[in-house]
C-alpha cells in the first residue's frame, strides 16, 4: 500500500494501472469523519443509476476503461438479482474522446442503457459503442465536478468503488470503504452481505 501511494501521482504509474490493473485494495474510512461526508456527497454528483436494490454502491469509471467494463460486468448479476444499486460516475481521464462520451451518457434519454451498449463495445474491440458528443457547459461541469470526487478519495484510476456497510459490520466512520481498481466479484458479495471485502 505504501509503494502505491508513493507512486499513485506519477504519470507513469497512472498508465500502468489503467493496463494492468491494480489489485484490489478494501481501504477504512478516515478516522477524522471525512468519508461519512464524502459518502453523503457522492449523492450531488452527475451520475447513471441503475438497479433499485438496497445495498447502494458507488462507482467512478471511464467511458474508455476496460477494467471499468468488466467491473459493470461483475456488477450485473447483483443488480439483476434485486440486491445492488450501483451510481455510475463518470470521469473523463484516459482518451480525449472519454469527455465526449461521458456527456453522451449522461445526456441520453436512457443513461444505464447508453453506458450499457457503451461497455459492450469496450469489451468487443475496444472502441466504446457510443460516439463522442460536444458537451453541455452543465454536463461538462458536472464531469468535471465528478473528477474532483474521484481525487478526493485519494485515487486517480478507475475503476474506483465506493461502499458503505451497515452499522456494527467492521469500519469506523459511517461505515465506508473503498476498492481501487478492478475488483472481484466475492468483493460484491461480501459487500452485499454486509461484510468487508
Amino acid at each position: 500500500m505504501q509503494t502505491i501511494q508513493k507512486w499513485k501521482h506519477n504519470p507513469f504509474f497512472l498508465v500502468c494501472a489503467v493496463l494492468f490493473g491494480l489489485i484490489a485494495i478494501a481501504e477504512p474510512a478516515h478516522a477524522s469523519g471525512g468519508w461519512h461526508r464524502f459518502w453523503k456527497s457522492l449523492a450531488t454528483t452527475a451520475n447513471i443509476q441503475i438497479g433499485t436494490g438496497p445495498v447502494v454502491v458507488y462507482d467512478f469509471f471511464d467511458p474508455n476503461c476496460p477494467y471499468c467494463a468488466e467491473a459493470f460486468q461483475r456488477e450485473l448479476p447483483f443488480i439483476q438479482s434485486g440486491k445492488l444499486t450501483v451510481r455510475y460516475i463518470p470521469v473523463a481521464i484516459l482518451t480525449p474522446s472519454s469527455l465526449g462520451k461521458a456527456a453522451s451518457i449522461l445526456d441520453s434519454p436512457r443513461p444505464g442503457h447508453a453506458l450499457a451498449v457503451d461497455f459492450q463495445g469496450v469489451l468487443r474491440d475496444g472502441s466504446g459503442g457510443i460516439r463522442s458528443m460536444t458537451p453541455s457547459a452543465p454536463v461538462r461541469a458536472g464531469i468535471e465536478r465528478n473528477l474532483q470526487f474521484l481525487l478526493q478519495t485519494g485515487n486517480d484510476v478507475v475503476p474506483d468503488l465506493v461502499f458503505r456497510l451497515p452499522d456494527g459490520h467492521g469500519l469506523a466512520d459511517g461505515h465506508v470503504g473503498m476498492i481501487r481498481g478492478l475488483f472481484p466479484a466475492s468483493a460484491l458479495q461480501a459487500i452485499v452481505q454486509g461484510r468487508m471485502p
